[in-house]
Parts: structure tokens; sequence; C-alpha cells
């Protein structure tokens, strides 16, 4: 098992390769596909690693926060993805969403990360891992 950090970060790879994709080929189905993959992993943050997050690194619950809003923001963007019959308006929400990301993975990678790497153990980090692949595999 992957700790939760290397699971996350798989996340973030795949996600910018779908971006990548998109901008290639600019095929609709790939712009639900990436909606899909942010909706599990920021369901998944929120209900598993934010909680211990906020309980267990030191300042923790700042950095929850924050990264919620960021996922507010996303959530908000694929929404109007969603709702939109106008190709030329989602590709201009989609590069706007991949900057909301590029921005979040960001923030995660360099400060989040490294905390909970630190501060969480890496017994817990595997424990963590190891519920979210559970989630993400039904």
């Amino acid at each position: 098992m992957a700790d939760v950090v290397a699971v996350l970060k798989q996340d973030h790879r795949t996600v910018e390769k779908l971006f990548g994709e998109f901008e290639t080929s600019r095929d609709r189905s790939i712009v639900e596909r990436i909606c899909q993959e942010l909706d599990e992993h920021t369901d998944l943050e929120e209900r598993i690693v934010y909680p211990a997050l906020r309980s267990e690194v030191q300042g923790g619950p700042g950095m929850a926060t924050h990264a919620e809003k960021e996922h507010a923001e996303a959530r908000d963007l694929i929404g109007r993805i969603r709702r939109s019959e106008d190709f030329d308006h989602i590709a201009d929400l989609v590069s706007e969403l991949q900057q909301a990301v590029e921005e979040h993975v960001s923030d995660e990678e360099n400060d989040v990360f490294p905390k909970m790497e630190s501060e969480m153990g890496a017994a817990r980090l595997e424990e963590l891992g190891t519920e979210v692949e559970s989630e993400k595999s039904g």
C-alpha cells in the first residue's frame, strides 16, 4: 500500500495528464473525465485527509480551510462546465479550472504534504493511504 501523499500525488498527475490531453484533442469526453477525477479526489480529501490534517498537524486547520476554499472554487467551475453547451465557453472554463487546480496542487505538494510527512509519521500516512485507496476501489 502507498502512503496517502503518494496516492494524492498520483491523482494530481492523472488530472494534469487529462488537462494536457484536452489541450491537444479538444475532446469533450476528456472534460467529463477531468470533472469526475476532481469530484472524487476532492471528496476523498475532505472526508479522509483534511480531518486528519486538522487534528494531527500544527497549522493543519488553516491549511485544510484554505484547501476547502480552493475545492469550492473548483466545484463551482465544474458545475459551470457541466451546465454549458457552448464549447468555446467550456474550453475557457477548463482553462480556468486548470489554473485553479495547478495552484491547489502547488500548495499541497510544496506546503501541506511535506508538513504531513514530517508530523504524521509513515504508519499514519500508510493508514490514510489505505483508506483512500479502499474508498476509490468502491
